[in-house]
């Protein structure tokens, strides 16, 4: 026999630790009726926890995103899953919240068990969200990466974190003019924490591309953000601007992981790392994401 409660700081200690990824453990020792995040959790014999599902509201008060749910392996096939989720949504709505979402990769040892799950509770079907590769440097022996790539000297390279106020300025008025760089690519959305290997590409005085990564874990950098002003794609900079990023990366064995997550609505950049660097990723998979509204409940 099991219930389910919705958690505080009193009610978790670490007994549901091991229920959540340890991104989120943290997450458990700042629950509180008026907080942001919630947690169900499943207990037997209202003594053993057996399961958890863990979610955060948005700032906007009325979204939500479910961050984990699990049920131990001795536990499942019996409802408690789908209990736990429906108590979530429950609380979520009470809570204001008007929808809920999800993503996950289906690489995930349990994806198959979640996309059950959320179709029984009536979420919307699954759609694909980013493609995800991750290789080690170590054995991204690309021919291409040692090919001496030359820029004409109208071109010049460098730091991003370099750019200048007057290069950040014309950046901004070009985009409300011109919109050339897409949504979700604007370099001045990813500045924060960039890592050592961020270059920016100059033409003729006037920053044209950049190549932006992140230190995710201290081992692995994610190579975030990509782009060439449309007119100048066809010849292939984008190619030079990976080339010095990524054996830049390689100088570093402390560091020997990589990880891109590219949106499937930049097709043609989700074909040029499937293409560059297919061969040697250790994982090709995709991201999908999920959501229901709350409105009803």
């Amino acid at each position: 026999m099991y219930t389910l409660n919705c958690l505080d700081n009193s009610l978790v200690g670490c007994a549901y630790q091991s229920f959540t990824f340890p991104l989120y453990r943290s997450y458990l020792q700042q629950l509180s009726p008026q907080g942001s995040l919630v947690a169900i959790g499943a207990l037997e014999n209202e003594r053993s926890p057996i399961g958890l599902a863990l979610a955060e509201i948005e700032a906007d008060r009325k979204s939500a995103t479910m961050l984990s749910i699990f049920v131990h392996r001795n536990y499942r096939n019996r409802g408690i899953g789908t209990a736990l989720l429906q108590r979530l949504e429950v609380e979520l709505a009470k809570r204001g919240c008007t929808k809920v979402q999800l993503n996950y990769t289906t690489s995930h040892s349990l994806a198959f068990a979640l996309e059950r799950l959320i179709q029984k509770c009536n979420w919307q079907t699954p759609i694909p969200r980013q493609l995800v590769c991750k290789c080690d440097h170590r054995n991204l022996d690309a021919p291409w990466l040692d090919r001496d790539y030359r820029l004409p000297s109208s071109f010049t390279l460098f730091p991003w974190q370099e750019i200048t106020t007057r290069e950040r300025n014309l950046l901004h008025r070009q985009q409300q003019t011109e919109q050339w760089i897409p949504p979700g690519l604007v370099p001045f959305q990813h500045e924060t924490n960039l890592d050592f290997n961020s270059f920016g590409l100059r033409y003729q005085n006037e920053v044209v591309g950049w190549i932006l990564t992140h230190r995710l874990t201290p081992d692995t950098i994610r190579y975030t953000c990509a782009y060439i002003r449309p007119e100048l794609q066809k010849l292939a900079r984008i190619i030079y601007l990976y080339q010095k990023s990524i054996k830049l990366h390689m100088t570093r064995p402390d560091i020997p992981h990589a990880i891109w997550t590219v949106p499937f609505r930049f097709k043609s950049h989700v074909g040029f790392i499937l293409k560059r660097f297919g061969d040697y990723m250790d994982s090709i998979e995709e991201s999908r994401e999920s959501s229901k509204s709350l409105v009803n409940i």
